[in-house]
């Protein structure tokens, strides 16, 4: 569903309204830093593509997969189109990890 700025500012309560006020007496850098890093998470959405088959995966696709793996601090994640896909990434990661 897609919302206006005015319908957002609706939905603010007064708090948040007057810190986004002194945000953008400071000169605003709270709001753009937001804004950025929102375009950047809508842009990474509309450019997953298969870690196996490359394919083009839509961020709404219910066969869509995704797998968290490595330390907290350097975790990764990938995208996959179909369980087919999951399962050979997982096969060569085993064949990979024991031998």
């Amino acid at each position: 569903m897609k919302r206006r700025l005015r319908e957002v500012m609706e939905l603010l309560d007064y708090e948040e309204l007057i810190r986004m006020k002194d945000d953008l007496n400071k000169g605003g850098d709270g709001i753009r830093i937001l804004v950025d890093n929102k375009i950047k998470d809508e842009i990474k959405k509309q450019s997953m593509f298969c870690a196996v088959c490359a394919s083009s995966i839509e961020p709404e696709s219910e066969t869509r997969f995704k797998l968290a793996f490595g330390p907290a601090e350097l975790e990764r994640t990938i995208s996959f189109c179909a369980i087919d896909c999951l399962e050979y990434f997982l096969s060569e990661l085993k064949k990979v990890k024991f031998k």
